[in-house]
């Protein structure tokens, strides 16, 4: 996987970093995020009340052409996140992410530790799928107006099968909801994982664990 969108996905693991667990309620009407202050506990600390203005609550960030696909996935994210670009989130439970489609683009499968996400389809064809904790795979082709819900903690993917572009926006219920993509997670992890525990896991040889993580270190 190309440096770029390794760093694209360590952005969403990072949208709250100081937020565990649950999302808390919050006790006032808004708690816009003042991202200037170094002061964070489950999120960051609210704005003064006379210094929030109207664009805290606006994001016009999924406007235009999107983020570059030209990457080994063939897709792009455009995050919406309280600690990232969009105040007005924080404190409110939620995230966003646009996700950009070439033809044949991939989401790999992946988990969010804490959060539910639901995908709607804008435009284009999305294959996207994921298996539950009894080992059942849920899937379904989706064309612009479909939606999507991927449980809590369930290993799930997108992928565009139709002849051109697509994009979808993601919601998820959770500030920092976390992201571990599979295959990189235990195939390109620092320290790496024993040989002979992924051989076994996967049924593989200890060859082909060794090729497998070779594929990750070239794509650092």
């Amino acid at each position: 996987m190309a440096r770029g969108l390794i760093v694209a996905f360590a952005v969403i693991v990072l949208f709250a970093t100081a937020a565990f667990g649950s999302d808390p309620d919050t006790i006032n009407d808004y708690c816009v995020a003042d991202l200037k202050s170094s002061v964070m506990f489950n999120g960051y600390p609210c704005k003064s009340a006379d210094m929030v203005v109207t664009s805290d609550f606006l994001f016009t960030g999924f406007r235009g052409l999107g983020a570059d696909t030209n990457n080994s996935l063939g897709i792009g994210l455009t995050p919406a996140f309280a600690s990232v670009n969009y105040p007005g989130l924080n404190a409110q439970g939620l995230g966003l992410v646009r996700f950009d489609y070439a033809r044949g683009g991939l989401v790999p499968p992946h988990t969010h530790p804490r959060a539910s996400e639901v995908l709607y389809v804008t435009h284009g064809i999305v294959f996207v799928g994921f298996v539950d904790s009894g080992g059942k795979f849920w899937s379904a082709t989706l064309t612009a107006g479909d939606v999507f819900l991927f449980p809590r903690g369930l290993v799930h993917f997108q992928l565009n099968v139709g002849n051109g572009k697509a994009m979808s926006i993601s919601t998820v219920n959770g500030q920092n909801p976390g992201v571990q993509l599979i295959a990189s997670a235990l195939f390109g992890s620092t320290p790496a994982i024993r040989d002979d525990v992924l051989a076994k896991g996967f049924g593989i040889n200890k060859t082909d664990v060794q090729m497998i993580k070779k594929s990750f270190e070239r794509a650092m």
